[in-house]
């Protein structure tokens, strides 16, 4: 995972998406992989610091607080480019003559965005037919996050990859859980204990 996706805010300043694929953030502070799995950070007046990066994680901003910034900006929440593969269907796994496992085949990926708003997730794609699905989210039904895709799958459709192109794919897992979480809490239907392999309540 780059930097920039794990650390989707600033540790030091708090600015979300200032800092860039090489680490620096637009407050001067450079971030920077360091021995035995720590960040460094690199500040103006040239001194460094060294944390683990759950550390550095630990000072990010809450994605619940972003949602409730969000929120008295108006909809939707935030908006990114990305790259969508829907499962067309599986293929088995086989070795040695046996039948070892089924994976999943995904369709051509198409370009498209992805806004998350108070009670929905909408993708819309960018080719000629324009077309958009929406996820509300008392239909989302398992929300998994990787390296490098976010998958959504709705009841009753396929499930869908998201591969991020200008922005952290972790914040916007952080942001999705945050926001399920709270349309389950409004609604009345306890608190989510699992995302996947689905979502999951304490009822």
């Amino acid at each position: 995972m780059a930097l920039s996706d794990l650390l989707w805010a600033c540790p030091d300043c708090g600015e979300v998406g200032a800092i860039g694929p090489e680490g620096s953030c637009t407050c001067g502070v450079v971030f920077s992989r360091g021995r035995g799995g720590h960040i460094d950070a690199r500040y103006p007046d040239g001194a460094v610091v060294e944390r683990t990066a759950a550390e550095w994680m630990d000072r990010l901003p809450a994605p619940e607080e972003l949602l409730e910034r969000a929120a008295a900006e108006g909809e939707p929440f935030r908006r990114a480019h990305v790259l969508a593969q829907e499962v067309v269907g599986s293929a088995n796994v086989r070795g040695g003559g046996r039948f070892l496992n089924r994976i999943e085949r995904y369709g051509p990926a198409v370009k498209g965005s992805l806004s998350l708003t108070r009670d929905s997730a909408i993708y819309e794609t960018l080719d000629a037919g324009g077309t958009a699905r929406t996820w509300a989210f008392e239909d989302i039904t398992a929300v998994q996050g990787s390296s490098n895709t976010l998958q959504i799958k709705g009841r009753g459709q396929p499930l869908v990859s998201f591969r991020f192109l200008d922005d952290s794919i972790f914040l916007w897992e952080l942001l999705l859980h945050a926001a399920l979480r709270d349309f389950y809490r409004r609604t009345g239907r306890g608190e989510i204990v699992e995302f996947q392999p689905r979502v999951t309540t304490d009822r």
